[in-house]
């Protein structure tokens, strides 16, 4: 095993076994409010609406019980990972934080978080109203045994949103909406305006994971065998290349830029998240979506399904090494319970536009934002486009999006390209091997 990865996990279990030492108060370290609730931390990253809705869930659980308080900490979603290692290590982190599955299977490992099977196998917790396909995206092989390592918090299929009025102008009705990635790439031609004044879809050149996987053959299996180097992903990435060159799309956006060509009536499609909903009505533009189209992809999913292009954004409650099992523990099970319970499901999903965690949910219930429980229908079909990795998530990502972006704004050679992504990735997950 990487040292890196062993003096971490030593450096995480040893700080376990001495957390009383660390904590203020004189029960076992644990600390205590004013009233005699036991504290306990949790980060996230949530700044908009999203975070006053998580807020109000969180104000709800402290003024629902007399045992447990949580104390909700923002942070910034782009150190929030990395700063909670640093801090986890050292006995001053969070007790559970929110984020994403790309490094869950790599901290889970080397000890920074501790998985929540127990969690799962206590029938009072609900956690048969999960959606299986987000579970089983955070079940790991942790030293031989099948563990679930976290607990639903915030998961969203990516969808098409498409700009209404632009299809109906250029003819296009509810029979044009594709089914193939080949039919939607003829669609944006047919929404793009010859004189520059309207493109057919706003697309990134970067975050392609779940592309690669839903028309190439994906970048490593789920054995983690490299897959990058294929004649499949050669083949999209030339037609890729062609679709850019002629015209159809913007080169250079990253999905801030793709967000705002869609939202500025410049680009007539984009691909992203739920919370485009909320954005395209406050900038006016009538809008709606249909699913990712699929694509031919020979990548094979854990399900046996191939051809998924629907990406997602997967963040997870995840419990830190430093609660052990402390008092805290049965605290912020209780937490995870009422979050994900069917009301809070329903008052998270309208006020965040994350389509809901909890089968039992109903369509009727989340009326008042028609799409969101449109796009929830996409859930159980989407898959994080990069993940179950046990680390060098960074560098793989980087390598994808030189790969993508190059094709896409250079002439360079595909196949040399695809070439010097192998050598790397093959690199990175060898670092990380057992």
């Amino acid at each position: 095993m990487n040292m890196k990865k062993s003096l971490v996990a030593g450096v995480a279990l040893t700080m376990v076994a001495s957390l009383g030492l660390a904590g203020c108060g004189s029960n076992g370290g644990v600390e205590k409010t004013e009233d005699g609730k036991i504290k306990i931390t949790m980060w996230h990253g949530f700044s908009e609406a999203d975070g006053k809705t998580l807020e109000g869930i969180v104000d709800d659980f402290n003024n629902s019980q007399d045992e447990y308080f949580i104390d909700a900490q923002l942070q910034p979603w782009s150190t929030i990972g990395e700063t909670m290692v640093t801090k986890v290590t050292s006995g001053d982190g969070p007790d559970f934080v929110t984020t994403g599955a790309d490094n869950g299977q790599g901290w889970s490992l080397d000890g920074t978080f501790q998985c929540v099977t127990d969690f799962y196998d206590d029938p009072e917790n609900e956690t048969e109203n999960y959606i299986p396909n987000v579970v089983d995206q955070i079940t790991f092989d942790i030293d031989g045994s099948e563990e679930k390592c976290a607990v639903p918090m915030g998961y969203a299929p990516t969808a098409v949103w498409y700009n209404t009025d632009m299809w109906a102008e250029a003819g296009l009705t509810e029979a044009d909406i594709p089914t193939t990635w080949d039919q939607l790439l003829e669609v944006a031609k047919k929404l793009t305006k010859s004189d520059g004044t309207q493109y057919g879809i706003a697309l990134p050149d970067l975050g392609w994971g779940s592309f690669l996987k839903g028309n190439g053959s994906g970048v490593y299996t789920v054995d983690g065998e490299v897959s990058i180097n294929t004649p499949e992903n050669k083949a999209f990435l030339e037609k890729m290349r062609d679709f850019y060159k002629g015209g159809y799309t913007i080169p250079g956006m990253d999905e801030t830029a793709a967000r705002e060509s869609f939202e500025s009536g410049q680009s007539a499609m984009v691909i992203v998240g739920p919370w485009e909903d909320q954005a395209a009505t406050d900038k006016g533009i009538a809008h709606d979506l249909f699913p990712v189209p699929a694509g031919d992809g020979t990548y094979v999913y854990p399900d046996g399904t191939s051809g998924s292009n629907t990406g997602s954004t997967g963040l997870y409650w995840w419990v830190t090494s430093q609660v052990g099992d402390s008092e805290k523990l049965p605290g912020i099970y209780e937490f995870f319970k009422f979050y994900n319970n069917h009301d809070n499901q329903v008052t998270w999903s309208l006020g965040s536009a994350y389509p809901p965690n909890n089968t039992t949910v109903t369509e009727e219930e989340l009326s008042e934002r028609p799409l969101i429980a449109k796009i929830a229908q996409y859930t159980d079909q989407s898959f994080i486009a990069v993940a179950g990795l046990k680390g060098g998530f960074g560098d793989i990502i980087a390598t994808i999006d030189t790969l993508t972006s190059n094709t896409t704004r250079t002439d360079d050679d595909i196949q040399t390209m695809l070439d010097e992504a192998e050598t790397k990735i093959q690199g990175y997950l060898d670092e990380y091997a057992e």
